[in-house]
């Protein structure tokens, strides 16, 4: 694979998939909408300018009212074409997500019949957004988006460790870091030249692992995910303890770490009322407050 000029500026994501913490999400390959249910029994070759593979799941919508038809199909053999078969149901109020198609790709329908027998599926024209024009994040839930631990990513040719594992928002399977897992050794490919990888350490193609050298070995199984720096995702930190570790020793503590030596300066509350306040180690600055009422309140190590 040649390098491109933008090659380093990118940032490589290296870890794996999780398998105990998923996006719920319900995506099929192509969407249909018929006009009676006895275009059920039609055969085709393509669907929304597609042409459809077997096994495919498509949403149908049967008519313009719920209905014991729409849901989503698979896609099986008939002859030489296709016809659709094992109809699913979709619980209420939940959104299926089209991947591909010339009308219907990357679109969002909901399941708004009450009844999980009868279907019926609206085309969202947009999924609910705020009310700002920011809704990057949002718009890389869709399709294959899914959630990895990261243990380490690539940028402008250096590869970095995190301090520990961190959750991201990743999108499809990833490239496999270690070539397949593939020991060392000799390798030709069909016209003849050497691709000999030593997939214990760092991939010696600088496309998949964004170094040209490394002094760190890369387990089995890791992943690695593609991205540009301008990129919108998700971090999540995860913190794992007693109870009274992650939590109230994090709001009542003075010296929580996440809390601890917290300052306010120039806050201004106006008709305020606290009831049963208690304050511990807490530095304000500045602070004005007018009209307010405490009853009760509580203040330790000022």
């Amino acid at each position: 694979m040649s390098e491109s000029l933008l090659s380093f500026s990118e940032v490589l994501l290296f870890g794996r998939e999780l398998s105990d913490l998923k996006l719920k999400q319900r995506s099929v390959r192509l969407a249909e909408e018929l006009a009676t249910e006895a275009e059920l029994n039609n055969t085709f070759l393509k669907i929304d300018g597609v042409v459809v593979r077997e096994d495919d799941r498509v949403l149908v919508q049967v008519g313009a009212s719920a209905n014991a038809h729409s849901g989503i199909y698979k896609v099986v053999k008939s002859g030489r074409e296709f016809k659709f078969d094992k109809r699913k149901k979709v619980s209420h109020d939940s959104f299926v997500y089209i991947r591909r198609g010339r009308q219907f790709k990357n679109t969002y329908w909901q399941q708004t019949a009450n009844s999980h027998k009868d279907q019926l599926f609206i085309e969202q024209d947009d999924r609910r957004r705020g009310r700002g024009v920011n809704n990057f994040i949002g718009d890389q839930l869709g399709g294959d988006a899914r959630l990895a631990r990261i243990y380490g990513f690539a940028y402008d040719g250096t590869y970095y460790e995190m301090p520990e594992p961190t959750i991201f928002l990743v999108h499809g399977h990833g490239e496999s870091a270690t070539g397949g897992n593939l020991p060392y050794g000799f390798k030709l490919d069909k016209a003849g030249e050497d691709t000999t990888q030593q997939t214990a350490r760092a991939p010696m193609n600088p496309s998949v692992s964004g170094v040209a050298a490394a002094d760190y070995q890369i387990a089995s199984d890791i992943r690695v995910w593609n991205y540009d720096q301008a990129d919108y995702t998700l971090r999540m930190d995860i913190a794992a303890g007693q109870i009274e570790e992650v939590l109230l020793d994090v709001y009542f503590e003075y010296d929580a770490p996440m809390v601890s030596g917290a300052k306010v300066s120039g806050a201004k509350v106006s008709g305020a009322k606290v009831s049963g306040a208690k304050v511990s180690g807490a530095k304000v600055s500045g602070a004005k407050v007018s009209g307010a009422k405490v009853s009760g309140a509580k203040a330790r190590g000022e």
